[in-house]
């Protein structure tokens, strides 16, 4: 009877083993999601609910970074997280979250500069929040001051809370207002 036992405890494990999906299937699943979800949208076109249709797409991506944290995959899919929720779903809070989790996780990847920048354009631009904005932006400043990135961040920096109006130049061949010039 042990032995019976033991065997259908055995076989059990191996099974549970055997469905268990790796970070690329699970990756997988979660871009065929988002493709499913974006030719919904697609097809919808106004009549579709966005943020229910990516929802189980961010889930997905979720979840590879959730059971495989220092995985490529994982890497990718919250960066997709964090585009999905800035860009598609229009979920500026969730989309700084998403992007603050990223640097935090991946802080030596080419993306974590992005993610970065990100979390203060979108303080910025989606939430007119400007003190957060600065904050977001001065870091990114610090830990990446040679970046791509950084003539933008000290671009945005140097003009927030200005209106469009006050960054155009008042005459023709004039430098912009507000956007001061690196270096002087």
């Amino acid at each position: 009877m042990k032995h019976a036992v033991a065997a259908i405890v055995l076989a059990m494990v191996m099974l549970s083993g055997c469905s268990t999906k790796s970070a690329k299937e699970l990756f997988d699943q979660a871009a065929q999601a988002q493709r499913e979800a974006q030719n919904a949208v697609d097809s919808l076109g106004k009549a579709a609910n966005v943020p229910d249709l990516y929802e189980p797409v961010i889930d997905k991506y979720e979840k590879v970074f959730d059971k495989y944290p220092k995985s490529a995959e994982a890497e990718q899919a919250l960066f997709k997280v964090g585009e999905i929720q800035a860009g598609i779903v229009n979920q500026p809070e969730n989309a700084i979250r998403t992007f603050q989790k990223y640097a935090d996780a991946f802080p030596s990847t080419p993306r974590a500069e992005t993610a970065m920048f990100m979390v203060g354009y979108i303080y910025n631009n989606n939430l007119n929040m400007i003190d957060s904005a600065r904050a977001a932006y001065t870091r990114f400043l610090q830990k990446f001051p040679d970046a791509e990135l950084t003539t933008s961040a000290q671009y945005e920096l140097n003009t927030l809370g200005k209106n469009p109006e006050e960054l155009l130049p008042s005459e023709p061949g004039e430098e912009l207002h507000g956007a001061e010039k690196k270096g002087h």
